[in-house]
């Protein structure tokens, strides 16, 4: 019996990632970032919704509309599916005892913790868009004291903007995930971007693991790189990559590769100069840009 989790680019693959939908869901997304750090809690949407949140990151989200259930999500992992007898079981122990029905899979053996991610990414995901498709705004944040999921089960908003934005084009965002793991260094995280029918601007087509940046601030930075490299490349074509260094020790990273481009976060000057060290040797050449409007710029080391 096979547990593989499907590729996140291919988990709403049903859903049409329209300018409107992507639009919507950036709205969505927007409550959440905007809640205070660490928030714990229910986001309601009156009666058509809700999305758990922990610690500012998605648990669990559900709407009225939803026709998938996660359950039958996890049942089709495997071949052949788990019997629905099965899961049943364990659904009915767990509402006894009140624990949640995905670990109690992965405790039985009949889901694998990639693959109970997966099926929570695809269920969230699922319900992020139908609450945004309604148009629903929330109309209440209820505190909770009490934590009860499992950090590793739970999504920055960012991670479902990317998901989304991924169906543009999944073999894209499949590649762009593959370069950011093999590019990124040490106290860095970043996000792939292109340039979509699903979006106006930057479209954020992957984030890396770890990536917890508000959705807002993440599709300027990646907008400001965009516009970066179209005024750069009037005059330098060859030009590829740029770094900026802002207050303290923040720095800046943009790359790009044909029609992807990619930032990269990096928490100290030394990290940033180790990936633009990184991208330069994997080019065989430096060529870099110095932005403009930063409080404070190197040049490449």
């Amino acid at each position: 019996m096979s547990t593989a989790a499907a590729p996140a680019s291919r988990l709403l693959s049903s859903i049409p990632a329209s300018p409107g939908l992507v639009a919507a869901v950036q709205r969505l997304l927007g409550y959440v970032d905007d809640l205070p750090p660490g928030a714990t809690g229910a986001l309601h949407f009156g009666e058509d919704g809700v999305i758990l949140l922990q610690s500012r990151k998605i648990c669990w989200a559900v709407a009225r509309t939803m026709r998938i259930r996660l359950t039958d999500i996890l049942r089709n992992q495997t071949t052949p599916p788990v019997p629905r007898e099965h899961v049943e079981q364990i659904y009915r122990r767990c509402k006894e005892r009140g624990t949640p029905i995905g670990e109690a899979l992965v405790a039985s053996g009949l889901a694998s913790e990639a693959g109970l991610r997966a099926a929570l990414f695809k269920h969230n995901g699922e319900a992020i868009v139908a609450l945004a498709r309604s148009g629903l705004v929330p109309d209440d944040f209820v505190l909770h004291s009490k934590t009860g999921y499992d950090p590793k089960y739970s999504f920055a908003a960012c991670e479902v903007l990317a998901m989304l934005g991924a169906l543009d084009d999944p073999a894209r965002a499949a590649a762009a995930q593959l370069e950011l793991g093999a590019t990124l260094v040490p106290d860095s995280v970043g996000a792939a971007f292109a340039r979509g029918a699903a979006a106006s601007g930057a479209l954020v087509i992957s984030v890396s693991g770890g990536c917890d940046f508000p959705t807002g601030d993440l599709i300027g930075v990646c907008n400001w790189a965009s516009g970066l490299f179209d005024v750069a490349t009037t005059f330098d074509p060859e030009i590829f990559c740029a770094r900026a260094s802002f207050s303290g020790n923040a720095g800046l990273v943009t790359w790009r590769d044909k029609d992807v481009g990619y930032v990269g976060l990096c928490s100290s000057r030394a990290a940033a100069a180790r990936l633009v060290s990184r991208l330069s040797e994997r080019a065989g050449r430096f060529s870099g840009v110095l932005p403009r409007g930063a409080r404070e710029s190197e040049e490449p080391a």
